[in-house]
Order: C-alpha cells, then sequence, then structure tokens
C-alpha cells in the first residue's frame, strides 16, 4: 500500500513519519521472512538445544516399540516412543524422545547407517514440546534398574476424623458442637459423637479437615488438645497375589499410588 504524505503538516513531520512507516513495514516483512525460514525446516540458533527428538517416518508397521528401542538405545537413554499409524495401517510414524539433546543429536548423525524399516525411512530432529505425552506411549525406562530414577514421593492423605479431648475431662456434647461451629463452621451432629472423654469429629470437606489439624487450644478453649484419630483415617490390608512373590517390598511398594 503505498503512503501518501499529507500537505498540511510539516515538511520534517512528515519525512520523519514517513521512514517510520516504511521501517514498520522492513520489520514486519523481516518476520514474516524468519516465520516462513523456521516453517521450512531451517531452525534459529537459540532452538537447537531443544532438539531432543526424533521423527521417523515411513517406518514399516512391522517394528515393535522393543525393535525400536534397541536400536535407538545405544545414542543414550530413550525417556519415550510413540508410534502414530497411518490410515492405510501400512506405515506409520515413530517419534523418539531422548533425556539430552546430545543423543538426539547422535543419532540423527548416524541415520544413514541405521537399518529402520527400509530404506525411504526418513529421519527429522524435533522439540519433544511439539509431541502430546499420551499415556500409552512406551516409557521403556520405567523397570529399567540400570536407570536411575527419582524416588516417587509419598503423599500423606489428610485425616477427616479426629479426637477432641474435653480440657475437665467432660463436657456438653451440644456445648462443644456450638464451639466447633465457631471455630470451623457448621458440622453435621450425625459428624459428632461422644468419645470416652472427648468427642469423635468427623470433617464434612477438606477445608474442615486442615482447620482442625491447626485449631489452637488455648488455657480457656473447652478442649485440651484435637488429634487426628489413631486408626481411622487409614486403612489396612492384606494383598494375595503369587504374581508378587517374585518382587521385593520396594518394588512393590512403587508400583501402589503414591497415597500408599
Amino acid at each position: 500500500m503505498d503512503i501518501e504524505k499529507p500537505q498540511s503538516l510539516p515538511r520534517a513531520v512528515v519525512d520523519q513519519a514517513f521512514e517510520t512507516s516504511l521501517s514498520c513495514r522492513g520489520s514486519k516483512q523481516k518476520a514474516a521472512n524468519k516465520t516462513r525460514l523456521s516453517r521450512s525446516g531451517v531452525v534459529s540458533k537459540n532452538l537447537v538445544n531443544d532438539l531432543d527428538s526424533l521423527m521417523l517416518t515411513n517406518v514399516l508397521a512391522s517394528f515393535s516399540y522393543g525393535a525400536i528401542h534397541s536400536i535407538f538405545k545405544c545414542f543414550g537413554v530413550v525417556l519415550r516412543i510413540r508410534i502414530t499409524y497411518d490410515s492405510d495401517c501400512r506405515s506409520n510414524r515413530c517419534y523418539i524422545t531422548f533425556n539430552k539433546n546430545t543423543a538426539a543429536k547422535a543419532a540423527f548423525k548416524a541415520k544413514d547407517s541405521l537399518t529402520v524399516g527400509d530404506t525411504h525411512c526418513k529421519v527429522q530432529m524435533m522439540r519433544s514440546i511439539n509431541v502430546v505425552d499420551s499415556d500409552n506411549d512406551y516409557c521403556p525406562n520405567i523397570f529399567d534398574d540400570s536407570v536411575e530414577h527419582v524416588p516417587k514421593e509419598r503423599r500423606v492423605p489428610t485425616p477427616f476424623w479426629f479426637v477432641a479431648y474435653y480440657r475437665e475431662g467432660r463436657g456438653n456434647l451440644i456445648h462443644a458442637s456450638r464451639y466447633l461451629e465457631k471455630e470451623i463452621g457448621l458440622l453435621p451432629m450425625s459428624h459428632i459423637k461422644k468419645y470416652g472423654k472427648g468427642i469423635l469429629i468427623r470433617a464434612k470437606d477438606l477445608t474442615q479437615a486442615i482447620m482442625l489439624l491447626n485449631l489452637p487450644c488455648p488455657s480457656d478453649s473447652m478442649f485440651e488438645f484435637i488429634k487426628p484419630h489413631r486408626t481411622f483415617n487409614y486403612s489396612k490390608g492384606r494383598i494375595y497375589n503369587e504374581d508378587l512373590y517374585e518382587f521385593s517390598e520396594e518394588d512393590i511398594l512403587a508400583m501402589c499410588p503414591d497415597s500408599v
């Protein structure tokens, strides 16, 4: 689009505006050219370190995850492999993610000597963030003892059952219910019961559970202390499976959810 110079403004202002407009047009053109270069496969220098994956095309459908892993594990630790079949199911695409970009580069350099499918197999480097992870992806090192794993942090569930002990050793359940209502909100009467020298409390939601866990008991309080119940917050059971005999307790615990 041609830019017309207004005649009513001073010439210096008009020239400055004209040069600024041309400069903006030049910057936009450079940005467009840069975008076209990145789309054409030319990677800028600041993205080189992010190239930690390979995309293989025209790989034979007869190749399994184990076969692909056996080929590429010599270059480094393979974190994830994903195979996507084409609509005709005659060939597929394979995405291989390494733990380091140097391993991906080494595998890419050796692409001509690799035997993956037929001779028309193509290998291309890419960024793993551009591949959406799926629960069905193959993670070859998940049970491999040779790979150092970070131990899964065990999460202790928030207790919902509490015991509040009266300061005087005995108290009124209705007064206790009204006191707790002022401190943590309304509790259904079915959630409060007499329990020895105190009362048994069941929080109705997570908010009340956290408040009960941190509720102070000053000297003027009707309760001496409030603490989680010893057994009601946890379930114990015995798991019997003859297939587990070959695993240690640490391995069995690693298979369990983090709340176990």
